[in-house]
């Protein structure tokens, strides 16, 4: 899971409000490029379920999803999926 923040304490210890909406469509944006098209975690299990009781191939895309409800921004993905991501923006400034 690779997740972003909503937030962040700044100075003094007041919250403020970081870029973890933009970074998580960023990456989005990067696993679409990379891996093709994916559903929100819970529609694609959702879909895999029809798809097996009406004996069709799965729908749903094998190597990521994402989560947004309730702001919680997160990308799942196999290992390889995530490791190739974090090599690409770990060191990017």
């Amino acid at each position: 899971m690779i997740e972003f923040s909503k937030r962040r304490l700044g100075t003094l210890g007041i919250p403020t409000y970081n870029t973890g909406a933009l970074d998580f469509d960023r990456a989005r944006r990067w696993f679409n490029d990379i891996y093709g098209w994916s559903q929100e975690a819970d529609l694609q299990t959702k879909i895999d379920k029809d798809a097996r009781q009406l004996s069709q191939a799965a729908e749903s895309n094998t190597h990521w999803a994402y989560h947004t409800e309730y702001r919680n921004y997160r990308i799942y993905a196999n290992e390889p999926e995530a490791a190739w991501f974090q090599l690409k923006f770990t060191n990017e400034s």
